[in-house]
């Protein structure tokens, strides 16, 4: 009993001290002003000394990231199904065991996870799942990790694209200031070049023909006029035909097969439906999108099967290029609805991808990039489909990762040629044309129209204002490019 006496009245002596202290010290902030001043340095002081340590440790990570993205870039991964499973699970494993033992292990344990990512066939899934079930803290430095190799493959890119061997690379101009934008890629050639010399060939993303063509005098896949025999398929709904077996095999491997072979070959079947929407509203760019988006699938597949992945994919070329912004119509709701219905059942996940933003940016992209392929016969031309062609009779429209950069004037030193009279697009110089030199096209047919016609269409389709030399020249206006 004593004992307990003792500790309860030793608990309230020390009770009374703290008090008193704390009495004493609320005195001396209030009455005396030497003890404040050193009350606020040493906040100061500490207040610092966190911001320091914050500092210090933000720096840290970030020396951290950077050295392992550059460290898992120089790495090999395996290529076979089996071996990435393997490597897979090792890495999970790892990094669980890692995070297990509190934050010492936070930094470890998401360059495990980060490795995982580059073996797992379906990155943005895996994402979602780390999102709910790995520590916030070890999420965001995963997170962290991917931002970085993003920002470093789009630095990047204009140093690999386009190739060396097609003579051209990709630079920022300044622009002539009564201009839509101030500064814009440019397509620059690296060599010199006479008339008449072809600077590059390319094979476009996607092309199409003409909706009332399919299935009567043209190749489906490569839009040459047939002088033979006919190849088909006789289970492909949307009728095409080809002029080759090689353009049929290739057509039935990147596309075809996806969207339009099936058994339901009744009117109401989701092929028949936008199969009839091409053909009866006469548009192109709609088939060309399933065309696109059905190759994109084909890419992924391949990864998957060869264990082969290019540096860039087709959507890596593509989101660069200029578009024309599309307001969502009931036309545009339409289509695509058309194109998830299409989707839903052949590709898990593509529904959600064709977003409305995403299907409506698609669409400008090849409003403002697609070529027109032209011909002989006697086409009438579809205006609300915009195509770049200085040529009348437009069969078809081709979308072309290189030549998409080439810029407009009424004066061009360039033109686009199909020598092949198939989708496959030349560019040749009509001018000397020197290293350095930016290479332009007409997106028009020029002849003799003045520079208000000329502008009047290229505001229309377009959507800029021309002020090429040819146009200045014209109208007196002065040239201030920087």
């Amino acid at each position: 009993m004593e004992i307990k006496k003792s500790v309860v009245l030793g608990i309230c002596a020390v009770a009374i001290v703290g008090i008193g202290y704390a009495v004493y010290w609320d005195y001396l902030r209030q009455t005396d002003p030497e003890f404040r001043r050193k009350l606020k340095k040493n906040k100061k002081k500490a207040a610092k000394a966190r911001r320091a340590a914050a500092e210090e440790t933000k720096v840290k990570t970030a020396d951290f990231l950077r050295k392992a993205v550059e460290q898992v870039g120089s790495e090999s991964f395996p290529t076979d199904v089996a071996a990435k499973e393997k490597y897979f699970m090792e890495q999970v494993a790892k990094g669980e065991s890692l995070f297990a033992v509190g934050e010492s292990g936070y930094h470890d344990a998401a360059l495990c996870f980060y490795k995982a990512l580059k073996v797992y066939p379906n990155p943005v899934e895996l994402i979602m799942i780390y999102q709910k079930t790995i520590p916030e803290a070890v999420f965001t430095l995963v997170y962290e990790m991917m931002s970085i190799e993003v920002k470093k493959k789009q630095a990047e890119y204009f140093e690999n694209f386009p190739p060396k061997e097609m003579n051209v690379k990709v630079q920022e101009v300044n622009q002539i200031s009564t201009s839509d934008d101030l500064v814009r890629r440019a397509l620059i050639s690296t060599k010199d070049f006479e008339p008449g010399d072809v600077i590059f060939v390319e094979h476009p993303i996607a092309s199409a023909l003409d909706p009332s063509l399919e299935g009567n005098e043209f190749c489906s896949y490569c839009l040459k006029e047939l002088n033979g025999a006919k190849f088909v398929d006789e289970s492909d709904l949307f009728g095409a035909i080809y002029c080759s077996e090689s353009c049929k095999d290739k057509a039935m491997t990147e596309y075809e097969t996806l969207l339009f072979t099936t058994r339901d070959d009744s009117p109401s079947s989701k092929e028949a439906r936008l199969k009839d929407s091409v053909k009866s509203g006469k548009v192109k760019y709609p088939l060309m999108i399933a065309r696109f988006l059905a190759k994109m699938v084909h890419e992924e597949t391949q990864k998957v099967a060869t264990g082969i992945e290019e540096e860039y994919s087709t959507w890596d070329h593509i989101e660069r290029l200029r578009f024309l912004s599309v307001n969502p119509s009931d036309k545009e709701s339409k289509e695509i609805k058309l194109m998830r219905d299409l989707f839903e059942t052949k590709v898990p996940g593509m529904e959600e991808f064709i977003s409305e933003e995403r299907y409506l940016m698609l669409k400008g992209k090849l409003l403002y990039n697609a070529y027109g392929i032209h011909t002989d016969h006697n086409i009438k031309e579809n205006l609300e489909e915009t195509v770049r062609s200085s040529q009348p009779n437009v069969i078809g429209a081709g979308f072309y990762r290189v030549a998409s950069y080439l810029a407009h004037s009424c004066s061009p030193n360039t033109e686009v040629r199909f020598p092949d009279n198939n989708n496959v697009l030349s560019i040749v110089a009509t001018k000397p044309i020197k290293a350095g030199e930016e290479l332009r096209i007409s997106y028009i047919r020029v002849g003799d129209r003045n520079c208000s016609n000329r502008r009047n269409e290229l505001e229309t389709k377009w959507r800029f204002n021309c002020t090429c030399t040819k146009c200045l020249e014209e109208t007196g206006e002065v040239d201030t490019t920087a």
